[in-house]
């Protein structure tokens, strides 16, 4: 499988995760209520980001100018700039 999209450090350990057989069904519970609230900030994020991305290439339209790449679009929402400068947040 590919690792394309994964975060750097973003690789999870199967091998060293906890073992679920021994926690009490109110642990597990409260684990599972704690992944599913992450998940919606999550995914909240990136319909925020999805967003940006669409305002963006609108905007580029609108202007006449090609479309960026996903990867200078990338650059371009995380304030990276040509020269190496950082700019404020979009």
């Amino acid at each position: 499988m590919s690792d394309r999209g994964v975060p750097p450090g973003g690789d999870l350990d199967w091998e060293g995760s906890e073992d679920l057989t021994a926690l009490s069904e109110e642990e597990l519970r409260g684990r599972l209520e704690g992944l599913v609230e992450e998940e919606r900030a999550v995914s909240y994020r990136r319909r925020v980001l999805q967003g940006r991305i669409d305002l963006i290439r609108a905007e580029l339209v609108g202007r006449g100018v090609v479309a960026l790449s996903p990867e200078e679009l990338v650059r371009a929402l995380m304030g990276d700039h040509p020269g190496g400068e950082k700019r404020g947040r979009l």
